[in-house]
């Protein structure tokens, strides 16, 4: 017996589903969120601090960490310049948060990444993302990540934001390609 779904019906389940992506949603107040890094944010979960990895962007470490190694050896920076990169990113991720009043996160709890981060995306109370905003003023770069179509977008973003010689990309040119992987050419 073939099972009938009327087409309001089928609308409503793939709305669901759509929404289901990142799972939770939480609503935030910016003092509610500490800035780890120019990537990652430290939330109060319960009686217990969770690490949240805006998705789909990297932005340069701040302090000395396994990746800051990695990308002292890969870029060939030293170590102020690398330093520096991740600190202006952070403190631009710091005033981002602290000049909003509420926000929401969406997120899965279960959505971890290779360093024990959830995956999330911070938007402000009037829908502007935060994790796009990263990269479009110059902050971030792109990464891959789980949600389709959003890399061709940030990819996009950052090629507009080193047009325009915004954030790291006019304040420190040269380290912040090396840093992106980035020939000046690209």
């Amino acid at each position: 017996m073939a099972l009938k779904t009327s087409k309001p019906m089928l609308f409503v389940v793939v709305l669901i589903m759509s929404f289901k992506a990142w799972g939770d949603e939480r609503l935030l107040s910016g003092s509610e969120i500490e800035v780890e890094d120019g990537d990652t944010l430290l939330i109060q979960f319960k009686n217990e601090v969770k690490r949240i990895q805006l998705a789909g962007i990297d932005a340069p470490e701040n302090s000395e960490n396994p990746k800051f190694k990695v990308d002292e050896q890969r870029t060939g920076l030293d170590h102020n310049s690398l330093m520096s990169l991740g600190i202006i990113s952070t403190e631009y991720l710091r005033k981002q948060i602290a000049g909003e009043e509420r926000f929401k996160l969406h997120f899965q709890l279960d959505n971890l990444d290779r360093y024990g981060r959830i995956m999330g995306e911070l938007y402000t109370e009037e829908g502007r993302s935060i994790n796009r905003q990263m990269v479009k003023d110059g902050y971030a770069i792109p990464v891959k990540s789980q949600s389709p179509g959003t890399l061709n977008d940030y990819v996009e973003l950052q090629r507009l934001s080193r047009k325009e010689r915004a954030g790291l990309w006019g304040l420190l040119p040269k380290p912040t390609s090396l840093w992106a992987g980035l020939s000046k050419t690209q």
